[in-house]
């Protein structure tokens, strides 16, 4: 009986669970990324979505979320760092591809099978962050554009969300920039709130609220995924460059990449 093709039994079992069975060490696929230990804290969050109180569209009130001490990579996710997941068929082919720029052009799916392979061939696990670790990782450069909670027309609403994007934004540019090029934020996180956002495991949220703006019911949609970047976004979830449509609400990213954090063993 023949031996079975090598490449073909990785494509089944993965590339670190093969080296497994083998009884060999996992040789890891890069060098293994710098990480932070973002500390543990409250945030002030509000869900992003759509809320209505007594049938009226109105924006929910922050809440107050404690967030448990976690690490997360100091810099986003490379094009070589993608790259070798899809050298290896764990990862689709992306429009940006190659060179040490971060990894943008990747949608909310690409950036969890990148997460799951990168899993599988470190023996340990990543995954993208929540939204609330984001906010906490981005510290003081979190940027939320929601309206006002006392706007009262669902367009009024709208419009009030484009224009706080805009202030937030600033006169940023689209031109990407090497990592390290937007500095670190006081966690000593890079280019976090930059040009590039961020994908999250948060979803868009769907609810009603009590008479004191607080959510009171609330379910989740999550076709609609949330980046975090100098204002959140919500972006379909196969959406891989948001400026050319596909963003849920407001303005869109200048480019969508992620950066991964690491489950404590």
């Amino acid at each position: 009986m023949k031996a079975a093709p090598i490449l073909p039994l990785l494509a089944v079992i993965g590339v670190g669970a093969w080296w497994l069975m083998q009884g060999e060490q996992v040789p890891p696929p890069f060098q293994p990324p710098e990480m932070v230990e973002v500390p543990s804290g409250s945030v002030d969050w509000r869900p992003l979505g759509n809320f209505s109180q007594d049938g009226k569209a109105r924006t929910p009130q922050p809440m107050k979320v404690f967030v448990h001490e976690f690490d997360m990579m100091k810099y986003q996710v490379s094009r070589n760092q993608y790259a070798i997941c899809v050298q290896e068929g764990g990862c689709p082919i992306v429009p940006a591809s190659g060179g040490v720029l971060p990894q943008t052009q990747v949608n909310w799916q690409d950036a969890t099978v990148f997460a799951a392979w990168y899993s599988d061939r470190t023996g340990e696990v990543w995954r993208l962050p929540t939204e609330t670790e984001w906010q906490r990782a981005a510290a003081e450069r979190y940027g939320d554009a929601s309206a006002d909670p006392e706007a009262l027309d669902p367009g009024q609403r709208m419009l009030a969300t484009y224009e706080n994007g805009v202030l937030l934004r600033g006169s940023s540019s689209p031109t990407l920039r090497p990592r390290g090029g937007y500095g670190e934020n006081s966690l000593g996180i890079a280019d976090i709130s930059g040009n590039i956002w961020e994908w999250t495991d948060g979803c868009v949220e769907n609810g009603n609220l009590d008479t004191n703006g607080r959510v009171e019911t609330t379910e989740a949609y999550c076709g609609v995924r949330i980046a975090g970047g100098r204002h959140r976004a919500a972006v379909i979830d196969f959406v891989r460059d948001a400026s050319v449509g596909g963003c849920a609400v407001g303005l869109p990213p200048d480019h969508l990449g992620f950066r991964l954090v690491r489950e404590s063993r």
